[in-house]
């Protein structure tokens, strides 16, 4: 580049890097959103706790019902926090592609402005 420290390709690779690590956040997302584990029913399961709970990770009639509404919590919250960093993730590739065609074009540009001035057709 004429007038930048910048080299595009490194921008160009930074942003497929970034995209690349959104597409494994995403499938990280996806993971977890079917580690859900399913709440027994407020009303049958109060009455009827082993017919109608839910199968789960911590069984169908332990009475576990605090560890299981922690884990779904925390469960919930990293699917969360895996989503925002796959938007941000993907964000920042598509930023760095966008400052690599930006500087691409004034580059070009800029060229345009040095060839014009060399062979004194400034305009």
């Amino acid at each position: 580049m004429v007038s930048f420290e910048t080299d595009l390709d490194d921008l160009r690779l930074s942003s497929k890097e970034l995209q690349n690590a959104a597409d494994i956040v995403s499938g990280a997302h996806t993971g977890v959103r079917g580690q859900d584990v399913p709440a027994p029913d407020p009303v049958t399961g109060g009455f009827m706790p082993g017919l109608f709970a839910p199968d789960t990770a911590f069984g169908k009639s332990l009475g576990m019902r605090g560890v299981s509404a922690a884990y779904e919590e925390h469960r919930a919250a990293v699917e969360k926090m895996l989503a925002k960093l796959h938007r941000s993730t993907q964000d920042a590739s598509q930023a760095l592609a966008r400052v690599a065609e930006l500087y691409e074009a004034v580059d070009e540009d800029n060229k345009q402005r040095v060839n014009r001035a060399a062979y004194g057709n400034q305009g």
